[in-house]
């Protein structure tokens, strides 16, 4: 399969020697040998041998460790993965197997079940995950992440908005993913928006983010963010005040020549409304504008007197005209 992609979870059964399906395992293993995502594969398998340390029989020794550490790449620190990765991974169930765990009674594998919150209009949701990260969610967004998350890998996926304030772990990696783009978090506290184009900003520490192959784009600093085209897959960096993007965690809309189009975006999300702007010239509108916990109809009164545009209410919508 061209486009399949497994999950760390999925990645560290296979190494575990959970996959008992022929046609699951051809492709975990085609998808490794592509290379596309070393530095996830490494960490999967770095989890799995520990997680399978006390299931291992003597004829697992430490010399297999270090010939496993090595094929992998692991005794350099690096997270890059050499070719011999295939074969790494292949010693890695073999030594679990010898320990005669890996032909013990196949039992039926429990499907992963994704726990989703959806922030309610009106207000950010804020959220403690189990490795107590702090994840705030912007209204109408939402994120998902599995049962054993605190375990090996760390992975959230976003649709939507939210911050992040993540708790330090470098043995749990933490990846958040966003369509085909993943965020690969180095103990830091940033923000995700994946509503129109992909953009991450970063307030403090630092985080690399990954392209749909798994493979650094870029490295970002604080008060940088990184904007992706999500069609074209290009990305810029640029300069950003990291405080003022984010305001919105402490229930502050606040826009500094933003877009009309894109203000109307957030508005539509905050309050659970739609809005349409009936005249093309005004979606290019720059905005400048904070609002902090003011009802809807005040926010488009200001908004009006200070864009010079004017709005009427049809049913459940506000149209700008």
């Amino acid at each position: 399969m061209a486009d399949f992609q497994p999950d760390s979870i999925l990645l560290i059964s296979y190494f575990e020697g959970n996959i008992s399906d022929p046609a699951t395992k051809a492709d975990i293993e085609a998808y490794i040998a592509s290379c596309k995502a070393p530095e996830v594969v490494q960490a999967c398998m770095e989890a799995a041998w520990n997680n399978t340390s006390h299931l291992k029989s003597d004829k697992a020794t430490d010399s297999d460790w270090q010939q496993f550490r090595r094929l992998a790449g692991i005794e350099a620190k690096r997270r890059t993965m050499y070719p011999q990765l295939a074969a790494a991974a292949v010693l890695l169930v073999l030594i679990i197997a010898a320990g005669g765990w890996f032909f013990k009674p196949q039992h039926k594998e429990k499907a992963l079940v994704w726990q989703t919150i959806t922030a309610a209009p009106g207000a950010p949701h804020q959220l403690q995950l189990p490795d107590g990260s702090q994840v705030t969610i912007f209204p109408g967004s939402s994120i998902s992440y599995v049962k054993t998350f605190n375990t090996t890998v760390r992975e959230i996926r976003l649709s939507g908005r939210a911050f992040f304030n993540i708790t330090s772990a470098a043995e749990r990696p933490f990846l958040v993913t966003a369509g085909k783009y993943t965020t690969q978090v180095l103990g830091t506290s940033f923000e995700v928006d994946d509503r129109q184009s992909l953009t991450v900003s970063l307030l403090s520490g630092k985080v690399r983010l990954l392209d749909n192959h798994g493979q650094p784009l870029t490295d970002l600093q604080p008060n940088q963010q990184a904007i992706i085209d999500k069609q074209a897959g290009s990305f810029h960096l640029t300069t950003i005040e990291a405080n003022v993007v984010t305001a919105w965690t402490s229930g502050q809309l606040s826009f500094d020549q933003e877009k009309l189009n894109t203000v109307c975006t957030d508005l539509q999300q905050w309050y659970k409304t739609q809005i349409r702007i009936e005249k093309k010239e005004l979606l290019q509108k720059r905005i400048t504008a904070e609002f902090k916990q003011l009802p809807l109809q005040t926010v488009m009164g200001i908004l009006s007197q200070t864009a010079g545009f004017r709005y009427r209410q049809e049913k459940d919508t506000i149209v700008i005209y």
